[in-house]
């Protein structure tokens, strides 16, 4: 059963308040949707409330025992302007998550578009993906929401609440991206000085371009495109990492500067 639109409107405008205020939510704001369609209708009308420039979206693997009856494996949400951390030469950033909600930090391999991208005669396939990008970047996710439970709810739940998004990182560019081997690209997450996970480009089924077809074939269907200057996470490559306020954490691409990251509550 698909969802009411007065129910996408409540559920949508639940998550935005929540965010807004830094209010922790004990449950699920509404009806679960049962479709990734009715759970994008939420997102969208989310965006749309929210009122918040978008600077991009992260894109994360479902649970493969999940993605038969979803008809997906990957998930979508957007990256706010203003939640994007730039370090081009390494150093730190300070994110913020919402404190008692949910919140982690996940290494994850960034790319940016130099142009829109536009399907070719062959759709959005390498040479098509790779055309548009400006470059790859070592980055990590910010992913918190205040709605504890979130993750556990699954992934309808996930892309209803922004993606589970908080902010990107996005650290220095990789060296020859454009023909290096995704298993060649090295990451690793610390978060309190102590390695949490390991991992490689390889990480993500078919790699970033991978990651970044599914996205716009996703946000094709929603009469979306990835645009100049957009800021993609393409998926986790070492594991979802727990964080809290006042935790640290520190990703290590090789090849480039490591990026140390500070954790602190979003103000309520």
């Amino acid at each position: 059963m698909h969802l009411s639109q007065p129910d996408i409107d409540a559920i949508a405008a639940a998550f935005v308040a929540a965010r807004r205020e830094a209010r922790i939510l004990d449950a699920f704001p509404g009806p679960l949707p049962t479709s990734l369609a009715d759970a994008y209708r939420v997102q969208e009308r989310a965006i749309a409330l929210g009122g918040r420039r978008l600077a991009g979206w992260k894109v994360a693997m479902i649970r493969p025992d999940l993605r038969a009856n979803l008809g997906a494996d990957r998930i979508c949400g957007p990256i706010y302007a203003d939640v994007v951390h730039d370090l081009p030469q390494g150093g730190g950033a300070t994110v913020t998550v919402y404190d008692g909600g949910f919140a982690a930090l996940e290494a994850e391999f960034a790319a940016r578009f130099a142009r829109d991208l536009e399907p070719g005669p062959d759709g959005f396939d390498d040479a098509t993906i790779l055309a548009a990008l400006a470059s790859l970047h070592a980055g990590s996710e910010v992913a918190s929401s205040p709605l504890p439970t979130l993750n556990d709810i699954g992934p309808v739940a996930v892309v209803c609440d922004h993606g589970n998004n908080a902010g990107a990182v996005v650290g220095p560019e990789l060296p020859g991206w454009r023909t290096t081997a995704p298993a060649a690209f090295a990451s690793k997450m610390l978060v309190d000085g102590v390695v949490e996970g390991e991992g490689s480009a390889a990480s993500v089924p078919g790699g970033p371009l991978g990651a970044l077809r599914f996205l716009a074939e996703q946000l094709a269907t929603r009469g979306r495109h990835l645009a100049a200057g957009d800021v993609v996470l393409t998926g986790m490559t070492t594991g979802i990492h727990t964080v809290r306020p006042g935790s640290h954490g520190r990703i290590v691409f090789s090849g480039v500067s490591d990026c140390d990251i500070a954790v602190v509550a979003v103000e309520r």
